[in-house]
């Protein structure tokens, strides 16, 4: 099995993952990024690293804490 089936595999068991748990997809494809990467590509973890814009990290924590207290709300 070619890596763009486990990619594709894992991005439809992330999205699964994603609706039937309390848990953020973007947190999510982080995770399945990183495995996807590690076992499927042989990267290591600099060149995963590379990838991964510093951004798009703070605004996924940024959304999910607005979610968490939005939650907490009511």
């Amino acid at each position: 099995m070619g890596p763009e089936w486990v990619a594709i595999i894992a991005l439809v068991a992330l999205f699964v993952a994603g609706t039937l748990l309390p848990i953020n997809m973007g947190a999510l494809a982080y995770v399945a990024a990183w495995l996807v990467g590690m076992f499927a590509l042989n990267l290591d973890e600099k060149e995963i690293l590379a990838g991964v814009s510093a951004d798009l990290i703070l605004t996924l924590i940024g959304v999910t804490y607005l979610f968490a207290i939005a939650r907490n709300n009511g």
